[in-house]
């Protein structure tokens, strides 16, 4: 697969694309989705597929290569949409090789786990402990080769292993709960304990009732915390400021959070966002994005470091910059702190359909799913349903006031798109809202 990179970057070149890239990766991935207690499909890959990039005199492209005995008429078309397109004047080119990089640290007992069905029925028996009638999700092992060659002196592999489990249980329509577990290591996967968390708070949701709105202290649930520190990476992409979809335009070494917050981006932590190169095959790197509440620098590629005139951070996509592997860093509190903290406010445990009515301001809307709890002098009292959190991304992030020590690892489709370190957090008078759902 090494070769076919390499093929399909000399085929474009000759072809008279002055930038290429290929990425060649192979797929061995497994899945068992569940439904109702029990597994219901099964699904195992094995395919190579090629992602390309070229540039032709500052005409950009992508494309997709799935037949490797069609590159040179699959590059023609591709250098035949570049020619009849327009030129990007802040086209800067691809970053310049070869590096040197970290050494694979991946656990090969991944490879062992040849059925999940063992952890599928943990995390269902974790559920089902916890009060819960019904649960569905899914579990992956990730095995994915990727190989990664230029036109730029870079020539890279890295073999990425992971295993997943999302699971969400029911004891009612109205009361649900979610739990996942994400590791690179056998020894850090939890499914039942993701069966646990996801039935305990569905058993805590039974007979919610329509919540009131109003500006309320709130703790987030890791869950949906990270879905708050997703939209800081994706916001905090050079290309979003530059379109004028980031609140964070022109906010450089200004306070855009709290001063307990830090959220950075580190593809090189040992997460299921961990990868050894970004797209450009520049090495990855912890970036801090926010440092104690200051912004300190937007996600960049090769391009758009010379826009803004500094260096590439290692976030290169092949269009655009993006975050890898997010997180928030601890606090100096403990879980039950925090509850005991909250007089009169809520617990918020997972959201879904984040929305921007105003990006470049950052005000948003998101509702609140699965389990919603009302707390008073630090103790649930009851469970709510049909409200919205609307508010600005800014103001919630100076908004917070303390962090958990601890953190969880959570990605899922919906809402926290890279897998993201993240803590339980309080935040002061944030704005809640009744749903129309």
């Amino acid at each position: 697969m090494e070769d076919q990179a390499e093929r399909i970057v000399k085929e474009a070149v000759k072809q008279g694309a002055q930038d290429a890239i290929a990425e060649v990766v192979v797929d061995r991935n497994y899945q068992i989705r569940f439904a109702q207690n029990q597994p219901v499909i099964v699904n195992e890959w094995r395919k190579e597929t090629s992602s390309v990039f070229l540039a032709h005199d500052r005409r950009v492209v992508v494309g997709e290569i799935t037949n490797f005995e069609k590159i040179p008429g699959t590059i023609a078309k591709l250098i035949k949409v570049a020619k009849a397109s327009q030129a990007n004047p802040e086209y800067a080119g691809i970053a310049k090789g070869p590096f040197k990089y970290a050494r694979d640290a991946i656990d090969r007992r991944i490879l062992g786990l040849e059925d999940g069905a063992d952890q599928v029925q943990a995390a269902v028996n974790g559920a089902l402990e916890e009060g819960a009638k019904e649960t569905a999700g899914s579990f992956w092992r990730y095995d994915e080769e990727h190989f990664l060659h230029t036109s730029n002196g870079v020539s890279v592999q890295d073999h990425r292993l992971g295993l997943y489990l999302s699971i969400r249980a029911l004891v009612s329509l109205e009361s649900s709960g979610h739990g996942v577990s994400c590791a690179t290591k056998v020894s850090q996967f939890d499914p039942e304990g993701a069966g646990h968390k996801a039935g305990r708070i569905a058993a805590l949701a039974k007979n919610p009732h329509g919540g009131e709105p109003g500006k309320y202290d709130i703790v987030f649930d890791p869950l949906i915390f990270g879905s708050l520190i997703d939209q800081v990476g994706s916001r905090a992409s050079a290309y979003a400021v530059a379109a004028g979809l980031s609140p964070y335009g022109g906010k450089l070494g200004k306070r855009v959070a709290s001063s307990v917050v830090t959220v950075y981006d580190d593809g090189s932590a040992d997460t299921l966002g961990r990868r050894k190169f970004d797209q450009e095959g520049v090495p990855t790197k912890k970036t801090a994005i926010v440092q104690k509440g200051v912004l300190k620098t937007y996600l960049h590629n090769t391009s758009t470091a010379t826009k803004f005139k500094t260096k590439t951070t290692a976030n290169a996509g092949l269009i655009s910059p993006e975050p890898h592997a997010l997180g928030a860093a601890p606090g100096d509190w403990t879980r039950d702190e925090l509850f005991q903290e909250v007089k009169d406010g809520l617990w918020l445990t997972n959201t879904w359909y984040t929305r921007y009515q105003s990006p470049v301001k950052g005000d948003f809307s998101t509702i609140p799913r699965d389990g919603i709890f009302r707390i008073k002098n630090g103790e649930i009292v009851e469970a709510w349903k049909d409200i919205r959190l609307t508010d600005n991304l800014i103001n919630v992030w100076k908004r917070v006031k303390a962090l958990s020590k601890t953190r969880e690892q959570v990605t899922w489709w919906g809402e926290v798109s890279v897998a993201t370190m993240a803590p339980y957090a309080l935040a002061e008078q944030i704005g809640v809202t009744k749903s129309a759902m």
